[in-house]
């Protein structure tokens, strides 16, 4: 989701392409290796680690498959580990507040703004747009009825769609 959240922030031109692009690349340098995490979670030794490396040189993704080739990585832990590889990366919500491109209030609410945003977008895909037949008009009555009273409806206001945010810094 975090991707997601990096396009929405350019979709509403809060960050730029160039901007987001930068946050992506910080966010790939973040994520551990799965090398460091075998180790970090007692499922590799270094000794081992370091003849795996030595063996296939620096492809992470071919790490996994050689431990487990070779028996050193049971395929249950190495699906534990690519799902905490998954995880290690910092989100685009902190790398944007770290960058300075937001504050932690307006992250705040942006990121709240967003998830409204995609909840609604999610159900209107869900809906089937099926039309539904016009209902049939009644016949005119033969006796001219009292007009009804029907309140009078107060259009709705139109907010923007993209939301404008304050924050009020004060300096101590």
């Amino acid at each position: 989701m975090s991707l997601k959240f990096g396009i929405y922030l350019v979709e509403q031109r809060i960050v730029s392409p160039e901007q987001f692009c930068g946050l992506v690349k910080i966010q790939q340098e973040s994520i551990r290796t799965l090398a460091s995490l075998a180790i970090a979670n007692n499922f590799l030794t270094m000794k081992q680690v370091s003849r795996l490396l030595d063996s296939i040189g620096d492809e992470d993704r071919r790490f996994i498959e050689v431990a487990t080739e070779k028996g050193m990585l049971e395929p249950a832990d190495a699906r534990h580990l690519v799902r905490l590889q998954e995880q290690s990366g910092e989100s685009i919500r902190s790398l944007a507040v770290e960058c300075g491109l937001l504050s932690e209030r307006q992250c705040e609410v942006l990121f709240n703004h967003f998830q409204r945003y995609r909840s609604r977008t999610i159900q209107q895909k869900k809906r089937p747009s099926v039309s539904k037949p016009a209902a049939a008009k009644p016949a005119a009555a033969a006796t001219p009825s009292r007009p009804v009273h029907q309140p009078k409806m107060t259009p709705s206001p139109k907010f923007k769609k993209h939301p404008i945010i304050t924050v009020s810094e004060t300096q101590h």
